[in-house]
């Protein structure tokens, strides 16, 4: 028993007359006899019977007709499924994203699922080393990353660039330079726990290894709102990125930092060979952006 077999017989059953059903099923009459036959010898039972009216199920075939018409509607799902799935209009997209792409990676997502309601789009919050193990493993399929990377079978793409930003309670006088930050940090500083922004922190390193400067930390944090909310109660001072602006409300000033080791790319990463439509037209789609 097939398809085409269950096919032949709802539309007989729909339609009552062997030629309209032919004709639905664009095959021959002597076709769809066969397939019935068929159908009916591996039942082992009539289905049709003929009457003063015509073509009419027996008691069997109108017992099995729901089955029927229930495994042929799942299976014409399951085509027009299928072909949205293979053009990229349906399915599974995973995603990742970190602290550096805050503010691009929530605006690119969103923009996609406004233009693709069918693909159900996973965001996952990872360092960029952790996106980039889970890129490689296949465990997501696109990550929103720092750049550049190490990283054999990945490709990527520059989308913006961020920088680190000292952050101070609103209406400090501090401009971001190295004379107000050795004096600020006789305050200590607030700082991101390592293990929650890896990435980040190794910026600071650089960034603070390069001036000369050895903050004074007062206090870890799990989370950037967490940062901000310390430094706009006057815990004390941060070095935060850039775009953490969307997240520091009313209460802290931001002052772009200056330096090599201050400046970084963000850009998308993805396997070169992953076969998931609905990531193509992502990507696409922030190709454009």
């Amino acid at each position: 028993m097939d398809l085409p077999h269950l096919r032949a017989f709802v539309a007989l059953a729909e339609l009552r007359h062997f030629g309209r059903a032919a004709d639905r099923l664009h095959i021959s009459q002597p076709a769809l006899t066969k397939r019935l036959r068929l159908l009916e010898g591996v039942i082992g039972a009539r289905l049709f019977e003929r009457d003063r009216t015509g073509t009419v199920l027996t008691s069997i075939g109108i017992a099995l007709l729901p089955d029927a018409l229930r495994i042929t509607s799942e299976a014409d799902a399951l085509l027009i499924r299928a072909r949205h799935v293979v053009q990229g209009t349906a399915g599974q997209l995973d995603i990742g994203f970190g602290l550096s792409s805050i503010e691009i990676a929530p605006r690119l997502v969103g923009a996609y699922r406004r233009t693709h309601p069918a693909v159900a789009v996973s965001l996952n919050d990872f360092s960029s080393a952790e996106q980039i193990e889970r890129l490689r493993d296949g465990r997501l399929d696109v990550g929103f990353v720092r750049l550049p990377f190490v990283a054999s079978g990945l490709e990527s793409r520059s989308l913006a660039r961020d920088t680190l930003a000292l952050a101070c309670p609103k209406g400090c006088s501090s401009n971001g330079d190295i004379s107000n930050l050795e004096a600020l940090n006789a305050s200590g500083f607030v700082m991101l726990d390592r293990a929650r922004g890896p990435g980040l922190r190794a910026q600071i390193d650089h960034w603070c290894a390069e001036v000369g400067l050895e903050p004074r930390i007062l206090q870890l944090a799990d989370d950037l709102q967490t940062v901000l909310a310390l430094v706009a109660g006057g815990v004390g001072f941060s070095i935060v990125p850039q775009q953490a602006v969307r997240l520091s409300g009313t209460g802290v000033d931001l002052f772009p930092l200056k330096g090599p080791y201050a400046e970084w790319t963000i850009g998308a990463a993805w396997r070169s060979d992953r076969d998931n439509p609905a990531l193509w037209r992502f990507l696409a789609l922030i190709e454009h952006a």
